[in-house]
């Protein structure tokens, strides 16, 4: 994200702006500001265009999110970044928000890559070893990946935790390739 700063403090404002329990809602929608954003084209085309005056961007912003119910407070925060010229910064704020907001409620995002849907039960494992791996309430977003063969691989932060069939394999011809030399020098 080549504007991280920037994003981060609109982001925090509007945290700081809101009690916890409605952090989600308000994410819920920002998230959806920016999807309306990033999907039309001629929403861009006239929040983005100087020689339409200021304030008829500012009332066409303010009726396309209140015909959407949005909460005030995000309707602010998007005529903030219009006012600023930074409108297009949106979808970034969503991101960093949805993090900042994570990280005040003790909550962490994973992203979970299976090679099939998993079934309710192992849905449900996955998501307690994540929770006890974290020490935090997880939220997933699951993935399907055939090309891993089996098992899981999580991504949490920084952190990836690969569990599947396709490293095991390779692990095991690495394994196998390194013992067959050292078989090969002790003979």
């Amino acid at each position: 994200m080549k504007h991280y700063l920037i994003a981060e403090r609109y982001a925090k404002a509007l945290r700081n702006a809101l009690e916890d329990e409605a952090l989600d809602g308000a994410g819920e929608m920002l998230a959806g500001a920016a999807e309306l954003y990033s999907e039309s084209e001629a929403l861009r085309n006239v929040l983005n265009n100087p020689a339409i005056d200021l304030d008829m961007r500012r009332k066409i912003l303010r009726e396309v999110l209140s015909a959407v119910e949005t909460d005030e407070a995000v309707i602010n925060l998007a005529d903030a970044l219009l006012r600023r010229g930074r409108i297009a910064l949106l979808p970034d704020v969503t991101v960093v928000y949805d993090t900042l907001a994570d990280a005040r409620l003790g909550r962490v995002r994973a992203t979970v890559f299976t090679a099939a849907e998993p079934t309710q039960e192992q849905e449900e494992r996955l998501l307690q070893a994540l929770k006890k791996w974290s020490g935090k309430e997880v939220r997933v977003t699951r993935e399907t990946d055939p090309d891993i063969l089996g098992g899981v691989i999580a991504r949490i932060g920084d952190a990836v935790i690969d569990g599947s069939v396709r490293t095991r394999i390779e692990k095991l011809r690495e394994y196998t390739l390194a013992y067959d030399i050292r078989a090969q020098n002790n003979a």
